[in-house]
């Protein structure tokens, strides 16, 4: 499966008295990783929106494996997992430098079309095609 990666650096603001990042910091972490394996991919949520539907996630999953430091230089990787019926993405957070994992993530997201918030149990033709053919551009 095609993996994006994002490189960070953790800032100052994000970690606690022990120089550690504070638990509730991560998600920013994937949706900052989510937003740019959506642009990559053609469908970032200015285009979901233009075509009616908002993706709100619906269930979060972080393992804590190591805890990132104040200025420890990491990259993001995500990639699709499920498409066709909901976006399911998975994530790994590495020290740059050693490859080391030091968080695994996995979201999920449901279609919802709007205005009238209807809950959609298939993803969009326009999403699914435009996944699959940036997956076959990818092969």
């Amino acid at each position: 499966m095609k993996k994006v990666s994002l490189d960070i650096d953790i800032p100052f603001f994000d970690v606690d008295a022990y120089r550690v990042v504070w638990h509730g910091n991560y998600p920013k972490y994937i949706e900052m990783s989510r937003c740019a394996l959506l642009s990559e991919i053609g469908c970032p949520y200015s285009v979901m929106e233009e075509h009616g539907f908002f993706f709100p996630i619906v269930d979060i999953q972080v393992k804590y494996v190591k805890p990132l430091l104040f200025e420890q230089k990491v990259v993001i990787e995500s990639w699709l997992t499920e498409w066709e019926n909901r976006l399911k993405i998975s994530y790994v957070i590495k020290d740059k430098a050693s490859g080391e994992i030091y968080t695994k993530a996995k979201t999920t997201q449901f279609a919802v079309a709007m205005p009238d918030q209807i809950t959609q149990f298939e993803s969009p033709p326009f999403l699914v095609e435009t996944i699959n053919a940036w997956l076959n551009k990818h092969d």
